[in-house]
This record gives structure tokens, sequence and C-alpha cells, in this order.
């Protein structure tokens, strides 16, 4: 009897317990909630307080992912290098899984001034283009109207006038480079400004006609332009957060990625759409302004695909050890489908620092001087794995090169002064690094995070070719 009724009181504690966690397990639980955020120089620490954050939160300062000194329900106290940040506002979230409710979002102020919220970045525009003009040598600095060159005097020398334009002259004369360079970020600046100057006149004029203010008019017309994006552009942001992402995986990273997608990029991308409506059915506008361009120098080795005639010439300075290339490279196909003999492709070696990339250059060189550089190109990117010399002669096998000749130009680095040069080449149009892209001679803007590799790509053909147009008119 004893034994019986222990048993009888087991099986009424399970019950009560099962029906606990059952409960438990259909009441949702209450939404993860920032209620403030302060960051402390001098303890280089990051203090949250809100509710529900759980035993293990993710939290993320701009998509970085941040250590935690401590994590409670309402409080977590992260490590920050707060002295190190610049002034601005930073976008901070908070998440503790991946249902609806584990994530929240607060914008953090660090400093005495609030970065801008918006700009012209999101919309990946290549800018306005203009003629190319001749240089002093080849593939030194050819500049349209970047830099302020007129006929304003600079300085006399008795009856002699320097003009502004004078100095300019011998400045890309002297220095093609740094006039280059200058000239593209005094464009740079001007673009911002200019774009920010005609969308603020645009939204300004519509606001007016309506007799409403320009924030009532943007709380009006956005929601229904604002499309969430698709996981590809959360991928996309992913991929582009390189380093940054500290090690964390796509999925730790997805609730915070989808966050900013919509916090920041969103709204922006709804806003550019609507300036555009503007600009057809209410007052035109148009950014004339001059992007600087070079001439790029023609080499009959350089391997390229399409007509020497085409409309808009892609010059590719790629590394095969670069992620970031190999995903621009990998979409090529489908921009030459897409938009046949309007494109041409050239490729231009830009290998890091590195004997691995120095390496990879050079065999696709070997295979260049068999007239199969693309294919070995598109194989060895399609593949995972290292680079390095078994690989290259697996390639090489595969796509049916001289074994013999390829093997022999490999271990003799008969490619070893093209590469130099080439090296040398791309000092000429003062580029950072790989992958970098001339359109028409013009350096293509770096990609938006967010956009997959064939977006960006499709849309600098499109801005080039509208462009064009544009100009013939």
């Amino acid at each position: 009897m004893r034994a019986a009724a222990v048993l009888a009181v087991v099986r009424a504690a399970l019950l009560i317990a099962c029906a606990a966690v059952s409960a438990a397990a259909q009441t949702p639980a209450a939404p993860l909630v920032v209620e403030s955020a302060t960051a402390d120089a001098g303890s280089g620490t990051l203090t949250i307080a809100g509710a529900g954050f759980g035993p293990r939160p993710f939290v993320t300062l701009d998509l970085v992912p941040l250590n935690l000194q401590l994590t409670l329900d309402q409080r977590i106290i992260a490590i920050v290098p707060v002295e190190m940040i610049p002034p601005g506002t930073y976008l901070l979230t908070v998440t503790r899984g991946a249902q609806s409710g584990d994530t929240a979002s607060f914008d953090l102020r660090i400093g005495q001034a609030a970065a801008s919220a918006s700009g012209p970045a999101v919309s990946g525009s290549s800018g306005a283009s203009g003629g190319g003009v001749s240089s002093t040598s080849p593939g030194a600095a050819a500049s349209g109207d970047a830099l302020p060159a007129g006929s304003e005097v600079a300085a006399r020398v008795g009856d002699r006038a320097m003009t502004m334009g004078d100095v300019d002259r011998e400045w890309r004369r002297l220095d093609p480079v740094g006039y280059l360079a200058a000239s593209r970020q005094l464009y740079d600046a001007r673009r911002r400004v200019v774009t920010d100057m005609v969308n603020g006149e645009l939204l300004a004029r519509e606001a007016a006609s309506r007799g409403v203010t320009v924030e009532a008019l943007l709380k009006e017309e956005l929601p229904t332009r604002t499309i969430p994006l698709p996981d590809t552009a959360v991928a996309a942001l992913y991929q582009n957060l390189g380093s940054r992402a500290r090690g964390a995986s796509l999925d730790q990273l997805r609730p915070a990625l989808r966050e900013w997608l919509k916090r920041k990029v969103e709204p922006e991308l709804a806003k550019m759409t609507y300036i555009e409506e503007l600009t057809k059915v209410s007052t035109r506008a148009e950014i004339t302004l001059r992007a600087p361009r070079v001439q790029v120098e023609r080499h009959a080795d350089d391997p390229s695909i399409g007509p020497a005639e085409a409309p808009v010439e892609l010059v590719f300075f790629g590394d095969f050890q670069s992620g970031a290339y190999s995903r621009l490279a990998l979409t090529l196909p489908r921009i030459r489908d897409m938009f046949g003999a309007r494109v041409r492709i050239v490729f231009k070696h830009f290998p890091a620092n590195d004997p691995t990339s120095v390496a990879a250059a050079e065999a696709a060189a070997c295979a260049n001087a068999q007239g199969r550089f693309w294919l070995f190109h598109d194989t060895l990117l399609g593949r995972a794995g290292a680079l390095d010399a078994g690989r290259f002669r697996s390639v090489a096998a595969e796509i049916g090169l001289d074994r013999a000749r390829f093997d022999r130009c490999m271990e003799n680095h008969e490619m070893r002064d093209r590469i130099g040069a080439a090296l040398e080449e791309t000092g000429r149009y003062d580029l950072a690094g790989a992958p970098s892209l001339l359109v028409n001679g013009q350096l293509a803007p770096e990609p938006p995070a967010f956009l997959p590799p064939f977006e960006y790509l499709k849309r600098v053909v499109e801005e080039e070719l509208q462009q064009q147009s544009r100009n013939a008119r």
C-alpha cells in the first residue's frame, strides 16, 4: 500500500509537470525589448538594459558580434572599444533566438554627432559619365572636369598669369596618379552632396505642392514602396562582412542581418524608388557631374570576351585568391548572356603580395598562352580547395591543355615578368586592390553590401548604357 501510494504521488507529480511544460510551450515568451544602451569610454563597455534577453543573447553593433562580459535577463554588459569608434549612430541588435519577438534593435549614438542615416550609397549608382580626354602617357590619369580647373588666376610672374587650368595640367603631367586620386576623391564628395541636394529639392517641391512637410510626405509614400529584401540579400550581406563576422555563422547573424536590412536598407531603397518616380511624373532632374576616367592600356595578351566595339567595356582586375572577386567572376556568364554584344569583358591580373596569389596568376597566364584562359579561369574559380600546384595541374588536365608545355611554363616561371608588369599597370590606375572594376575607364563604386554580385554588375552595365543614351540626345 505504501509503495502504491508513493507511485500514485509520483504519477501525479509527473502529470502536473507535463501539464506545466505543455502550458509553457503553448504560451509564447514575452518579446525581447531593448530599452536603453549606454557606452562608457572609460571602461570600454556598453551597458544594455531591457527585458527578455535570455541566458545566451547574441549582440551585434553594426553587424559586428560583441564579446559579452555580463548577461542577465534584463541587463547585458558588452565589451566595446568606445574610444576607437568614430562619432555617429550605430545599430545595436540583441537576439535570443530565431522566432518572432526574439530580436530587438536600438539606435545607439556614440560621440557628439550622429552619422547621417541617408545617402546615395545604397543605390549602387556608378555616377554620371562623360567622355574621356587624352592623357599624357598610356594608362595615366585621364580626367573630366572633376577638379576646379579653369581660367581663375592662381599666380602671376611679371605679365604672365598662371591659371588653375595651367596648374592642373602641370599636376597631371608630373603626377598623373596623384591627380587621378584627388579627382576621384573630389568627385565622390561632390556626387554625394549633389545627390542629396537634388533629392532634397525634389521632395521639397512635391511636399510644397501637397501642402505638407517632407516628413509627412515620406511617412505617407514610403510604406507602400518598402519591400522586404530576399534571402539572397541576407547571404550577400553576410559574405561581405568577411572578418567582421568574427567567426559567427550565417544562422547566428541572420536575425541581425535581417534587422539591418529592415532598419537601414529597405527604407532607403523605398525612398530612392519614390524619388525616381518623382523625376518621371513630377519634376525632371538629372545629375550631369562628370566622373574621372582613365585610358586603359591595351595588351595583345589581355584575356577578353566580346566585340572590341561594344558600348560597355568592363575591365576586371582580379585575384584568384579573393573571395570577393570569385563571387563577381562566377556571374560573368550570366552578364554575357543578358547583354550579349553590348558588353566586352577584359581581365587583368591583380594578385595580392602573396606567393599563392602570384602562383595562381602565373598558372592562369600559362593557360592564356595556350588560348584557354577563360576555361581555366572559370574551372579554377568553380572549385573549392587550396590554390596549389596540384590543383593547377588538375585543372590544366581537365580543360585539355598541353601538360608538358603548361608544366614547363610554371616550373620556369615564364609568366613572372608578365604578372609584374600587370601589377605596375594597376598602380597607374590608383586601384586599392582586387577586385577592382573599370567601366569604360571609370572606377565602379564598391558593391552595396546587401546586393548580390549579379544584380550589382547588371546595375553597373545598365547605368552606363542609360548614361550613353542620355548623352546621345
